[in-house]
């Protein structure tokens, strides 16, 4: 069920001003708070929930953990860090933060309370390949929220930035953050079982007082993805097969473009078209797949996958198909060049051509030869019989 928890901020040290934090159930919610007195030497802090402790911390510039509660007292910028982790309903409720100065009995206070809204997106599994590019959506469904967006990766009770919209850097070279009229993107290239993990994306308040994960993303790498090529002449018919693997979806297609996480289907074993059509083996695995009389903008990557009804557990692929169209007479066509000579191969020191003449006269000579001989011992042979009195 997709469920907003609204929790609503309020300093309660002469400050009625208030914030309203969106934050999923299963995701978390991160509160900053500045020091109430810039000049305060807190010594505590205490999270309530019905007047009841729920986690404290005397601790400074290291995290406090208890369960899905963290504490963190950042002595440097003068604030406190808030994280529940996981919302479950139980979290639901009112609570109370306690900042205790030395030698002070009456704390600064801060009071949360909770309220129900639909809008958030549900957890997504995603597969990679290594070495592919993979794109990751995080689409949120509302254009006029002004809020910085950003994108992190969980690393035990924190999830650490990659990046943000708050930044102008939308790259840092391996990820890549596009925005969109829904949310944004984000792109990995050249995957890597690094990037196997948990990765959220959310918003930050623009005075950067509250951050709250919008959707949870389990990013799982597989090993690199069987390749093979094929080079068709324009027009040919091209048929090529795709091994799936045991247990399968019932669902297959076929999808081109580099990126399988965001390529364009263009057949399914549920229904073909007119130029691309697919048969399912289903004894052997196999889907082959045949594309009536290619031309030129066929060419590219094509994928073989599957997809399971639920949406959610997202698709896999198991094999990628590389075609380049070749026209059918290759292109003569070449930039204007002085005339080249054809090289002349020697022998020993003579050009192929005296090579010829003398071969061509040592066989006429060869020739004359033997025909001297043959009329000189026909003729001669009677007169031997003669004088042998035959």
């Amino acid at each position: 069920m997709k469920s907003f928890l609204l929790l609503i901020l309020s300093l309660m040290t002469g400050c009625e001003a208030s914030d309203v934090v969106t934050g999923c159930r299963e995701g978390w919610v991160e509160f900053i708070f500045k020091y109430p007195e810039a000049n305060g030497n807190y010594q505590r802090i205490d999270l309530l929930k019905a007047e009841e402790i729920i986690i404290g911390s005397i601790r400074k510039d290291v995290w406090e953990n208890k369960s899905r509660f963290h504490l963190y007292h950042d002595t440097e910028n003068k604030t406190f860090k808030v994280i529940i982790n996981q919302l479950p309903h139980e979290d639901f409720g009112r609570y109370m933060c306690e900042l205790y100065g030395k030698n002070e009995s009456s704390p600064a206070k801060v009071k949360l309370g909770w309220l129900f809204a639909a809008g958030c997106k549900d957890p997504f599994n995603q597969t990679a390949y290594r070495t592919a590019r993979t794109t990751i959506t995080c689409d949120e469904g509302n254009k006029d929220d002004y809020r910085f967006k950003f994108f992190c990766k969980e690393n035990g009770p924190i999830c650490e930035d990659i990046l943000s919209t708050k930044s102008a850097l939308r790259s840092n070279g391996m990820f890549t953050l596009t925005e969109t009229e829904s949310g944004f993107t984000v792109s990995i290239s050249n995957v890597s079982p690094q990037h196997t993990g948990v990765y959220w994306c959310g918003v930050e308040s623009t005075e950067g007082r509250y951050r709250a994960a919008l959707r949870k993303i389990q990013l799982e790498v597989k090993a690199a993805i069987t390749s093979f090529t094929r080079s068709p002449t324009i027009g040919q018919n091209v048929t090529y097969w795709c091994q799936y693997p045991e247990g399968a979806p019932e669902k297959k297609f076929i999808c081109k473009g580099k990126d399988p996480s965001i390529c364009e289907h263009v057949v399914s074993t549920a229904q073909n078209t007119e130029r691309f059509s697919t048969i399912d083996e289903t004894e052997k695995r196999n889907i082959t797949i045949t594309v009536r009389g290619v031309t030129k903008e066929d060419s590219g990557t094509y994928w073989c996958g599957a997809e399971h009804i639920d949406s959610l557990q997202g698709q896999y692929f198991y094999h990628r198909f590389l075609m380049t169209v070749v026209s059918l007479v290759p292109s003569t066509t070449s930039p204007a060049s002085s005339p080249i000579q054809p090289a002349t191969v020697s022998y020993h020191g003579f050009d192929r051509a005296s090579v010829l003449e003398i071969a061509l006269a040592l066989s006429l000579d060869v020739m004359l030869l033997t025909l001297a001989v043959y009329l000189a011992y026909t003729g001669w042979a009677p007169c031997m019989r003669i004088n042998r009195g035959v």
